[in-house]
């Protein structure tokens, strides 16, 4: 998983007009950066977040 695509991955799943990547998702837990909701949810972790936030720091900085 590229980098692109875990931020695609988390967008994904805290966005919703947009269609969230199960699969994905589930990579996602196991970098640490989502972790299950129950049966049929993920959500971003802190780590999630923080890269999230990093990406987002760039743009609106740089």
């Amino acid at each position: 998983m590229t980098e692109d695509q875990t931020v695609e991955a988390l967008l994904d799943i805290i966005d919703s007009e947009r269609t969230e990547n199960r699969d994905l998702s589930a990579q996602l837990t196991v970098l640490g950066l989502a972790e299950r909701t129950g049966k049929s949810g993920f959500r971003p972790t802190s780590a999630g977040w923080n890269l999230l936030g990093e990406k987002g720091r760039k743009h609106r900085y740089g």
